[in-house]
């Protein structure tokens, strides 16, 4: 018997039993309560069930925050994979291990659910971002450093927060508009958040909070200001508001000398 063939029926055997073992709630039933459409399962409506389906129904767990492209990776499956395809290769899934600055889900500038574990690996650039700052050309330098080491594994992750001067008070859509029309920003954009003070999420808190943070403990000074996630998922540094990465060779240093540790060696 081939190799192929018998991945096949090892595939069609567990999906059988996974789907016999699937509760009534990760069924229409599953579909109506989370307020998704029954496809949001199947894709094709009869059709068969992508992992999302089998295995987050199947451990009744909400859809609020379900993040596919981080299930797809923790699952160690393709994010569009069906049927057999969509059995996890990973044995443990659904549980994760995330590294703590990491293991938060906030939402896109789109609305749309982001667990921050998606980028565990990666080394991760986190700003607060305003529309109307004297930083704000900052998102130039922060869309040239992105283009020039995202394929080596830099993501930059962009929170508009209007506690600095009122100068982000537009909405998502306004936001979003602005900064991908005037500065070609790719980088992922998140929904408005506060950064400091009464109404801190609890990402911001974390990364700001002497008990989590010890070493870059501190509120947020401005508009812009830059914190440094390693591979490995901790803190490396932090860079005030005003240092512009088109100026500040610190922060390019930063970047390279993380960018240069490999995975593999965490």
């Amino acid at each position: 018997m081939s190799r192929m063939v018998l991945k096949a029926l090892v595939g069609a055997v567990l999906l059988a039993v996974i789907s016999a073992a699937t509760p009534a709630n990760a069924k229409p039933a599953f579909a109506r309560k989370e307020n998704k459409a029954c496809n949001y399962c199947h894709v094709t409506p009869g059709g068969p069930k992508n992992f999302r389906g089998m295995y987050y129904g199947s451990h009744n767990l909400s859809f609020a925050d379900f993040d596919n492209a981080f299930e797809a990776k923790a699952a160690g499956v393709a994010p569009d994979a069906l049927g057999g395809d969509a059995v996890p290769t990973n044995a443990a899934y659904p549980t994760v291990k995330v590294a703590p600055a990491l293991n938060f889900v906030l939402k896109d500038i789109d609305g749309n659910p982001v667990n921050l574990g998606r980028y565990q690996g990666k080394v991760v650039v986190v700003v607060n971002v305003a529309s109307f700052c004297g930083n704000t050309p900052q998102y130039a330098s922060l869309q040239k450093l992105y283009d020039k080491y995202k394929t080596r594994g830099l993501v930059i992750l962009g929170f508009p927060a209007n506690e600095f001067g009122k100068q982000e008070p537009g909405d998502n859509k306004t936001i979003k508009a602005f900064c991908t029309s005037k500065y070609n920003v790719t980088f992922p954009m998140f929904s408005k958040v506060v950064v400091k003070g009464e109404g801190i999420v609890p990402f911001y808190k974390y990364l700001t909070d002497k008990n989590t943070d010890p070493k870059f403990a501190g509120d947020i000074d401005w508009n812009f200001a830059k914190f440094v996630i390693g591979r490995n998922g901790e803190i490396a540094a932090r860079f005030k508001a005003g240092a512009d990465p088109a100026k500040t060779a610190d922060i390019v240093t930063e970047i390279e000398k993380q960018l240069d540790v490999h995975p593999e060696a965490q």
